[in-house]
């Protein structure tokens, strides 16, 4: 939009005439001075133009300046609180969860590792999103689905991913878990294991109705440390070792035996 050549009126200066706009600095000619301004924020507070629509349009690009600034504000502050939550996390041993996908769903989960945590079924907040709020950077999402046709005690684990290293189930309020981009496993169908073996044998194998159960870093340590047993390939081999030291950096955890990269492969 040209307006050199506009008569404007400053609040303070007077009538003037805009002689140049370069760089977001208006240049304006007053009858004793020559003032320059920042484009278009002084438009907002300081100077009117003659002809008021030209105006509208200028105070309407500040306001949308002053959002934008606004915004990136919010999310640098955002970020500052993050980091900031990052460095005073505690690790917690009940962080992780095992989430039930139903069969026909196994396939799109196990390429997207976006997961839901349902609704609440009863009380003030009921049919509302679930809240995770144990989910904390350092969780494990267990995937894990029953055969059709099959009872509970043939659930099987058939994949796990890292949530993203920033994500913290108390702030999410949407219901929606998105995997970690690279700590993230599939088990090939016939390596699945099954689930309801890394329970205290006086657990009945019963999931009811929420899509998620926490769990122990204890039985997360425990399956993914087997899980690298069962790779198809060096490929897989190598990315279950890679899942696996990283679930035990984030958890304070030793190894339970030095992973061997080339073992267990077929």
């Amino acid at each position: 939009m040209n307006i050199v050549g506009q008569p404007v009126r400053h609040r303070t200066f007077g009538p003037g005439v805009i002689t140049a706009l370069t760089g977001g600095i208006a240049t304006v000619c007053f009858q004793d001075s020559e003032k320059q301004f920042i484009y278009p924020d002084a438009f907002k507070d300081f100077l009117t133009l003659k002809d008021r629509g030209i105006q509208q349009r200028i105070e309407e690009q500040a306001a949308c300046k002053e959002a934008a600034i606004q915004e990136r504000n919010q999310e640098e502050q955002a970020q500052r609180s993050r980091r900031q939550k990052l460095l005073n996390f505690k690790v917690i041993s009940n962080s992780h969860a095992a989430f039930n996908i139903p069969s026909e769903q196994a396939g799109q989960v196990c390429k997207t590792y976006t997961l839901s945590t349902g609704t609440y079924l009863s009380g003030y907040f009921k049919g509302q999103p679930r809240v995770a709020d144990r989910i904390k950077p350092n969780s494990v999402c267990l995937l894990t689905s029953r055969p059709d046709g099959q009872a509970e005690p043939e659930r099987r684990i058939i994949g796990a991913c890292m949530v993203a290293e920033d994500f913290f189930g108390e702030d999410s309020r949407d219901g929606i878990i998105k995997g970690h981009l690279q700590y993230r496993l599939a088990v090939p169908a016939e390596r699945q294991m099954l689930f309801w073996e890394y329970f205290n044998r006086s657990t009945p194998p019963c999931w009811g109705k929420t899509p998620f159960k926490y769990c122990s870093g204890d039985m997360i340590h425990k399956i993914l440390f087997k899980l690298m047993e069962f790779s198809e390939t060096a490929a897989q081999r190598e990315a279950s070792v890679e899942f696996y030291e990283y679930f035990c950096r984030r958890n304070l955890l030793p190894p339970l035996a030095p992973p061997d990269a080339n073992a267990g492969t077929v």
